[in-house]
């Protein structure tokens, strides 16, 4: 029933980007295109995502660009609903000279005329859980040629473009060196220290106190997301030693009534953390930045390697890998011990291996080779 509903999903994407999208694209581009129009866009999100956050803040500082931002959910939306918020996009896209995007983004995967660069920022650095042709899960619903229009693709390091180009089916000549962007933000103090201020002043009931974040992402698709690990997470909470907190935030594709701190998302947590507990989430790439302990809670890897995959062997990524409670329990009450300098050479040489790119300087690296520089 899962594979039929995949199929049906892939010929369903099919029709609407070629007997659809693509002739009203057509249309769109009689018009010319505008110079100097960029374009940042988004299907999975109403507002801009954390992805954009730092690029978009290096655009606004040239006042000859004209910077347009098209931002609508269509993960839940109607069909019919979807599909308008498709259209409305496309003039935008036939007049755009840059078009900036942060994941898939099924109305420039339709086509695009010479004279507009489409850029793909992507969402994520390293290599955890498998996507596209890689993935079983994944495989069975993937339009070969989604990609086919990107331009420049951004990864965090020459072993991640090789795996992304096979997976995605995307020439390996198209991936940039620059790095994932939204690294830059982590590489900003004083954005950090402002998050500190902000969230002690909010939440004075966490100043000092040592920081556990639950990040974990969603098992299923969009529609029906799935979390693991709910009940000995709320059970850790109530065993946290005085001077400890634990904060959830889940995927937003998961139910969302446990989650803490509505007015911070789990990306303006990671400088606050003192640890994070995440599973197959490539926020574990983002958090490996600062060199801090980090837990694997992982009760269903076995599952999950058979339904979705993942790169390597997950019991070798660093960190503390547990599997139920009681592990997970001890991973938190010895962490000053396990967290030592061994586990800091293993942390740095996987940054070495899948994060090279990100410098703190992708935004100037990649506006530079777009020539925007």
């Amino acid at each position: 029933m899962v594979s039929f509903r995949s199929a049906l999903r892939r010929v369903s994407k099919w029709c609407v980007l070629h007997l659809l999208l693509a002739p009203c694209y057509r249309i769109c581009c009689l018009r010319p295109i505008q110079p100097g129009l960029v374009l940042l866009a988004d299907g999975h999100q109403d507002s801009m995502p954390y992805s954009m956050q730092a690029i978009a803040d290096r655009l606004r500082q040239h006042p000859e660009l004209d910077i347009h931002e098209y931002y609508h959910d269509y993960s839940f939306c109607s069909a019919f609903h979807g599909l308008g918020i498709m259209l409305r996009f496309l003039p935008l896209y036939a007049r755009a000279q840059y078009v900036f995007i942060c994941d898939y983004f099924l109305p420039t995967a339709c086509a695009k005329r010479k004279g507009t660069t489409l850029i793909q920022l992507w969402h994520s650095g390293g290599l955890m859980k498998k996507l596209a042709l890689d993935s079983p899960e994944d495989a069975a619903g993937f339009v070969r040629g989604m990609y086919d229009t990107t331009d420049v693709f951004t990864a965090s390091a020459p072993l991640v473009s090789d795996v992304l180009s096979k997976a995605i089916g995307l020439p390996r000549v198209r991936f940039s060196t620059a790095g994932v962007t939204r690294m830059d933000l982590l590489y900003d103090t004083a954005r950090s220290q402002r998050l500190r201020q902000r969230l002690e002043t909010a939440h004075p009931e966490l100043a000092g106190k040592k920081l556990f974040l639950w990040a974990p992402t969603f098992r299923g698709n969009a529609r029906d997301g799935q979390l693991v690990g709910t009940q000995e997470l709320l059970r850790l909470r109530q065993a946290l030693p005085e001077g400890c907190a634990l904060l959830i935030k889940t995927h937003r594709y998961t139910d969302g009534s446990i989650n803490d701190l509505p007015d911070f998302s789990s990306d303006e947590l990671l400088p606050l953390a003192d640890a994070l507990i995440t599973d197959y989430s490539s926020i574990y790439f983002d958090f490996l930045y600062f060199r801090r302990p980090i837990i694997l809670f992982a009760p269903d890897l076995d599952m999950y390697q058979e339904t979705r995959g993942l790169y390597g062997d997950y019991r070798r990524v660093p960190g503390f890998f547990a599997a139920d409670y009681d592990q997970l329990y001890e991973a938190v009450i010895t962490m000053d011990n396990w967290a030592d300098d061994a586990y800091r050479s293993r942390l740095d040489a996987l940054w070495a291996e899948q994060m090279e790119y990100c410098d703190g300087h992708s935004c100037e690296k990649l506006l530079r080779q777009l020539g925007l520089e």
